[in-house]
């Protein structure tokens, strides 16, 4: 299991983590999970202040806090906390999404994930807020990755697949295109949607038994090489879920360990989904 390096992400005594909310998870249909105020409500309970930017806010809201931190084994220190919160109530929150994944230590994506075709920020009929993972690149097309790599309902796959079938891109592939991803950037990134580990090959690559490597991920910097593992730590789900990420933000905000937060979304989701409740874990970090 990878762990999660408090030492790097607060070297500098600051911690961003930005935060993308998934259409239909941040209060767009009544009566459905409004994730949204719950992550909200959060921060507020934390004493978070909400900053005013002009240039930002209707891209994203900002959320600020400066506290000694206690957790992880390190010795107490006073740190920034920067929380970048997006969603369909913003604007192009799939391209803020991007911009999250570039530039922030600690990325957490909670919303559907189209049978691994990637996160979704407007109507599941509608490509405009998709970001792109597991169609359309250079090596999805020359069959060097696969597309999905957990099992699901035909329907869905056609259905979603249609949906963004004007799509001839990839927003990994894009990001990396434009030498946006850097190796000396530690970041964690926290992918809370149904079966994201679907998104695997596509960030890590596949493993060549020829080469004994990992080749074809879509994640590279300047270089050409994948991000490694040591600098970009993966937290996904191997099944189907129903649980928020309000877990994986409280217990980052107290300085627990990848097992801490896998446990604990553990627990989360078996009290919700009791088809869960026989499964040694339903997350996984890698």
């Amino acid at each position: 299991m990878a762990n999660i390096d408090y030492a790097k992400l607060l070297r500098d005594r600051r911690l961003d983590i930005a935060i993308g909310i998934g259409y239909e998870f941040a209060g767009e249909i009544p009566g459905f999970s409004n994730e949204l105020n719950v992550i909200v409500a959060i921060l507020k309970a934390n004493r978070f202040v909400k900053k005013t930017i002009a240039a930002a806010d209707p891209y994203y809201d900002t959320y600020f806090l400066r506290k000694k931190f206690t957790g992880a084994n390190l010795q107490p220190i006073d740190i920034d906390i920067y929380i970048y919160l997006t969603s369909s109530h913003k604007k192009a929150p799939a391209q803020v999404f991007a911009s999250f994944l570039a530039t922030s230590e600690i990325v957490i994506y909670s919303g559907h994930a189209r049978v691994g075709i990637g996160p979704d920020f407007d109507d599941e009929k509608s490509s405009a807020q998709n970001f792109i993972i597991g169609l359309n690149s250079a090596a999805h097309l020359k069959g060097q990755i696969s597309t999905q790599q957990s099992p699901h309902d035909l329907s869905s796959l056609t259905k979603y697949r249609k949906a963004v079938s004007d799509r001839k891109d990839n927003d990994l592939e894009n990001i990396s295109k434009k030498n946006l991803f850097r190796e000396d950037l530690y970041q964690v990134w926290f992918f809370n949607a149904c079966t994201s580990i679907d998104y695997v090959e596509e960030i890590r690559g596949k493993w060549s038994v020829k080469d004994k490597a990992r080749k074809h991920g879509l994640v590279t910097t300047a270089d050409g090489k994948m991000k490694s593992k040591e600098n970009l730590v993966l937290f996904g789900t191997k099944y189907s879920v129903v649980a928020d990420a309000s877990r994986i933000l409280t217990k980052l905000l107290e300085g627990k360990t990848m097992d801490d937060i896998i446990k604990a979304m553990n627990e989360y989701e078996k009290t919700l989904s009791p088809e869960h409740k026989n499964r040694k874990s339903i997350y996984f970090s890698d």
